[in-house]
């Protein structure tokens, strides 16, 4: 198969194709190349996908996970996907293995993931009732590419029709979904152009900048669940140091806030500012 027909096939862009044939190649699996205008990409003849290729634990966690996602998303079609897995682990003793992946998921999400799923199937347009993070509603028509689970929390990246640009949708922020019975040509886009945007090497003026924090000996567990092992930094005297890299203010706002009084902040002066403002805020909240 040619690269321009995976690419349909797949409905991702053909630069995905070549990635992905890639890492194949590189995991062990003989993908051959064929020049000229018949040629194209085809498995080595007599290549079978041996189980070797994945560990027991591998194949369980993959069993597991694909089990959570059937149960939070009430996908059929994982059904057939799940069997397939069944008959690559062997038949030996793993009820002792004490490892389970639970998703915790809303009535809501899992609707609205069945609707977001079909339109990406049929490429279909749909209409959703949208909440933002500052509590606005806006109803939009979006075309959405893809489903992702990020910390918990189900999303959907998608061409936003009244932003005109890539967007992400919290699945539990969307109150609605309509269809619109109008189709769309999937844009040339993948999941790492969110990831780009996200980060701001889209293009745009955006630049991160650096928030130091410092925190007690007794954060420590909660230090390591919410940064990266770079940015943190152990004292001596026990104290610990985060530099983390933030988009937006309110993006830094948002994370330092849920540390409470457990957290100073040692710069920017900026961020300390709209630290104490926030503070003032919510003071008046209970003036009475």
């Amino acid at each position: 198969m040619k690269a321009v027909d995976l690419s349909r096939y797949f409905e991702v862009s053909e630069r995905t194709i070549y990635r992905d044939i890639d890492s194949l190649n590189r995991a062990g699996i003989p993908i051959v190349s064929l020049p000229g205008q018949e040629g194209g990409y085809e498995l080595m003849d007599g290549f079978k996908l041996d189980k070797k290729y994945l560990t027991l634990d591998e194949l369980l966690s993959i069993q597991w996970a694909l089990k959570s996602i059937e149960k939070a998303t009430g996908f059929e079609d994982i059904n057939e996907l799940i069997s397939k897995i069944n008959q690559l682990i062997d038949s030996v003793p793993t009820q002792d293995k004490n490892i389970q992946l639970q998703i915790s998921h809303s009535n809501n999400s899992s609707q609205h993931i069945q609707t977001i799923y079909k339109s990406i199937q049929n490429c279909s347009v749909i209409k959703i009732r949208y909440v933002d993070h500052k509590g606005n509603e806006t109803e939009r028509d979006i075309e959405s590419m893809g489903i992702f689970l990020k910390d918990y929390h189900w999303y959907t990246w998608a061409y936003c029709l009244l932003r005109n640009e890539l967007r992400v949708f919290k699945l539990t922020r969307i109150i609605e979904t309509y269809n619109t019975n109008r189709y769309f040509t999937r844009r040339p886009y993948t999941i790492e152009d969110i990831y780009e945007k996200e980060n701001g090497k889209s293009g745009s003026s955006i630049r991160p900048f650096t928030v130091c924090l410092q925190f007690s000996r007794e954060m420590r567990a909660h230090v390591l669940d919410n940064f990266q092992k770079d940015e943190i930094v152990n004292n001596p005297n026990g104290t610990i140091i985060v530099k983390k890299n933030y988009y937006t203010i309110d993006k830094a706002m948002t994370q330092i806030i849920s540390f409470g009084n457990k957290v100073r902040i040692i710069y920017p002066k900026e961020v300390i500012q709209k630290f104490i403002k926030c503070l003032d805020d919510i003071k008046k909240l209970y003036k009475d």
